[in-house]
């Protein structure tokens, strides 16, 4: 026997034992697992604390701590612009302010009719005026508007008394509320009497 023969055969007695010891195991082999390898597969391990999105959560009583002393800050520092403004003022004007007294009223008040209403347009702007001339809040902010609250109505008998006037401070209550003064702004207060710009009845 030459020695390619004997190669030949020695292939194949080693592929006959190959095919053998496949089929005895049933498959394939597989090589071993290592001795510290575990099969089971592991599960993620999750910390029992909660995380903050912004940093570490805070317990109730450190969260009321923080928010206490951000209130007493924020008082400290409303008291102390108060006293900074106040002193400021005081050292601009150079002298303690004095309060200022409610003005006169400018002219008479009107009586109103038997109804408790006026009996006309001039006497309800009389009126208006009159108040609002003497007090500042109402001088610096009332428009003085009047209206007759008499309709006619069909069907109804016409009343003998046909001027029901009331006077308002603004014409929100609609188109039925007329303007009492129509005045010149540059020389005239709201109520058309004759202003003096650098001695106000009522300085803002």
């Amino acid at each position: 026997m030459g020695a390619a023969a004997r190669a030949d055969a020695a292939v194949s007695r080693s592929a006959r034992k190959g095919e053998q010891r496949s089929q005895g195991s049933g498959g394939p082999s597989r090589a071993p697992y290592p001795a510290n390898h575990s099969t089971r597969t592991r599960r993620p391990q999750f910390a029992l604390h909660s995380h903050h999105p912004w940093g570490p959560a805070e317990t109730s009583g450190g969260m009321q701590q923080r928010c206490l002393a951000v209130l007493l800050a924020a008082l400290l520092a409303r008291q102390c612009l108060g006293k900074t403004l106040r002193a400021d003022g005081a050292v601009r004007s150079g002298a303690k302010e004095e309060p200022h007294p409610p003005p006169e009223p400018s002219g008479a008040e009107p009586a109103k009719a038997p109804d408790g209403l006026f009996g006309s347009k001039g006497d309800a702007c009389s009126a208006c005026k009159f108040l609002a001339t003497g007090s500042c809040a109402m001088y610096n902010t009332c428009i003085c508007y009047a209206t007759n609250s008499f309709f006619e109505v069909m069907g109804v008998p016409s009343p003998t008394d046909k001027e029901n006037w009331h006077w308002a401070c603004g014409n929100e209550g609609g188109d039925k509320y007329e303007l009492c003064f129509s005045v010149n702004e540059h020389y005239e207060d709201t109520f058309g009497d004759k202003k003096d710009p650098n001695k106000p009845k009522c300085p803002v």
